[in-house]
């Protein structure tokens, strides 16, 4: 029994090895986009409940923004990442010296209010 002594990192890599990034990029979009719109449902579903049994008494008020929430803001998220300048990839930003699958560079501000 012989073994090849060749690394796997002296050959070029292949059209599958090469898309394996992006087939997982696309798959964690996408599975990002499933649950987005399920917490929209979640939030469409909490709605239609109450308008349904407690809009005549006006009781349980506490759903109605709660319902909003859920339901709005997984809209805002999406459109906020479809539409970023980071969802671009293609690693042409002027200075960033950042590689094309490199995600952005957060930011923190801590903001220390003294007594």
């Amino acid at each position: 029994m012989t073994h090849s002594t060749t690394s796997s990192s002296s050959k070029p890599p292949t059209d599958d090895e090469s898309a394996l990034p992006e087939k997982k990029v696309v798959l964690a979009a996408a599975a990002a986009d499933v649950c987005l719109a399920a917490v929209c449902l979640a939030g469409a579903a909490l709605l239609t409940w109450w308008a349904l049994a407690f809009h005549p008494s006006y009781g349980q008020l506490w759903m109605v923004p709660v319902g909003l929430v859920l339901a709005c803001t997984p809209v805002v998220v999406c459109v906020a990442l479809h539409f970023s300048p980071a969802a671009d990839q293609s690693g042409k930003e002027a200075g960033s010296g950042a590689g094309a699958g490199a995600p952005p560079q957060l930011s923190a501000v801590v903001v220390v209010v003294g007594k």
